[in-house]
């Protein structure tokens, strides 16, 4: 059945005129890449999604370890937390309340491109037999949203990384799901950018939303990453009053997603 229509939170328009138009001075529209042919694609796919029951409130997370984390919005779903200046993001999280702690059947720890459609990698509690992970994590939650997050374990294989990013871009938008493709900020592959400009051209290819977060990173010390170079560094208190959250990996990774998911 169709999942019920969406009331939105209601928009305080003077918050929202206050709110900032940038994050450690990198404009959102520039974190979040979204020009107007995007955006007439994005109404396209919900659309066709609403057609096919997704439900409105509801987003999915398809990652790896730097998305198999409490650090990664679950707060929002827990509490307690401070918005501070950005405020107006609170409307997301009434919104999506119940997607942002989720345990996603297509997050793992050291997921590939490929293993999305490995029936291995997928939860033998949650999925049916035969059934990859990124087909079942759709099945089970329906979503409207995916925030993609991957190539950190992709390494050396370029070719192999874009065949299977444009597989679940495909996917997504056939089931009317809105992929959200998130860039990275480390450089797990090797010296150069390779998987995030891979990511960067498949989301102008395929004029789905970009979540800039390695653009966002440069603001950070050490790009945001801890001792591994890989990984985040942490925030607990998830508090965007504090100057501190402006200089953490998972703070402003957090951040970022929200104004995404706006």
């Amino acid at each position: 059945t169709a999942a019920p229509s969406a009331t939105r939170t209601p928009i305080d328009l003077t918050m929202a005129a206050a709110a900032p138009a940038d994050v450690n001075g990198i404009p959102n529209d520039m974190i979040v890449v979204m020009p107007p042919e995007v955006a007439d694609h994005v109404r396209r796919i919900y659309a066709l999604g609403q057609t096919l029951g997704n439900n409105p409130r509801a987003f999915s997370k398809v990652g790896d370890s730097i998305l198999d984390t409490e650090h990664f919005l679950s707060r929002f779903d827990q509490s307690p937390y401070d918005l501070g200046p950005y405020a107006y993001l609170q409307r997301v999280v009434d919104h999506f309340a119940g997607s942002f702690a989720r345990e996603s059947a297509a997050v793992r720890i050291g997921m590939h491109t490929w293993a999305v459609f490995d029936p291995l990698w997928a939860s033998s509690a949650r999925c049916n037999p035969g059934e990859n992970a990124i087909d079942c994590e759709f099945r089970l939650h329906q979503p409207s949203i995916a925030l993609i997050k991957l190539g950190t374990n992709d390494v050396g294989v370029p070719e192999s990384f874009e065949q299977n990013m444009d597989r679940i871009v495909a996917t997504a938008i056939e089931r009317g799901i809105i992929p959200i493709l998130g860039t990275k900020a480390n450089r797990h592959e090797g010296s150069g950018n390779i998987n995030n400009d891979i990511i960067r051209e498949i989301a102008t290819r395929y004029q789905v939303p970009l979540w800039d977060f390695d653009l966002l990173s440069t603001t950070l010390p050490g790009r945001g990453l801890d001792l591994d170079s890989v990984h985040l560094t942490t925030y607990y208190a998830h508090d965007y009053t504090a100057p501190l959250a402006y200089q953490r990996g998972h703070a402003m990774h957090n951040l970022s997603a929200l104004i995404a998911l706006d």
